[in-house]
């Protein structure tokens, strides 16, 4: 019987090899088939349409139904676009982040929409004695921190309704549970271009956020400062408001978004 180390050994080889197929069918100018493929990574063919065939099924390659060859499929792609748009967005904000920082002493973090809330790229630490930020990696709630309030804010109707849940679920005693209320909560975020959740997302902690489009006038992303409620009030000091619009707004800018009334 093989061993729990000979199981795991095959299992990590199999998993280099599909990566090895995808990293060849990649950097290929045109399709390329089964016995192109064994040759270049030293296999077997059956070996190689063991692989092919699971990559298939899950959208990561496709074959052409006249020359039976594979080329990169459909979800490699976006999965690859993916993960160049975080670098880039990542890569453009860290210097208006850092501004962001130095201007306001509080920290500074950048988050990505996803289907579920906002998910933390990057973070600054503040300058201030006392520094509290959020985690790399983490998501924030939509319905209860500032990044997601102003992320739903720029939404469509139909996007925000999807994404917001039937009921709304309190995380402290002061996060907004109210449907009717929510929503026009939100209504004042759309207008005045900012969220603030003091206490929302945890007593004594408070964001002001600001969204960041893309070329195609599509929010993609929130930059906020975060510090205690006695730092960032509510409603937060004009220049603080005024600082965060300005770092989302410059950063929006690279990323190619033209805002309506200048075009």
């Amino acid at each position: 019987m093989a061993s729990e180390k000979d199981s795991k050994t095959d299992l990590i080889q199999s998993v280099a090899l599909a990566l090895q197929l995808l990293e060849t069918l990649a950097n290929t100018d045109s399709d390329i088939g089964v016995t192109a493929l064994a040759s270049a990574l030293g296999t077997t063919k059956s070996r190689i349409h063991r692989h092919l065939r699971t990559l298939m099924s899950l959208g990561y390659i496709t074959q052409s139904a006249q020359t039976e060859r594979y080329r990169i499929g459909s979800r490699l792609i976006a999965l690859g676009q993916a993960a160049s748009g975080s670098a880039d967005l990542t890569s453009v904000a860290l210097p208006h982040m850092r501004v962001l920082r130095d201007t306001t002493g509080h920290a500074v973090s950048l988050g990505q929409i996803e289907k579920n809330g906002i998910r933390i790229l990057n973070t600054l630490h503040g300058n201030m004695q006392i520094d509290v930020g959020v985690r790399p990696g983490s998501l924030l709630g939509f319905t209860n921190s500032a990044q997601g309030k102003v992320a739903l804010s720029t939404m469509s109707e139909k996007a925000r309704s999807a994404a917001l849940p039937r009921k709304l679920t309190a995380a402290t005693q002061f996060t907004i549970t109210d449907q009717d209320e929510f929503k026009a909560h939100i209504a004042t975020i759309r207008k005045q271009g900012w969220a603030t959740a003091p206490n929302e997302t945890m007593l004594g902690l408070n964001a002001l956020s600001c969204p960041i489009f893309d070329a195609g006038g599509k929010t993609i992303a929130t930059i906020a400062i975060v510090s205690l409620t006695q730092y960032i009030e509510s409603p937060p000091d004009a220049k603080q408001v005024h600082a965060v619009s300005e770092a989302a707004r410059r950063i929006s800018a690279e990323l190619g978004y033209v805002p309506a009334s200048t075009q």
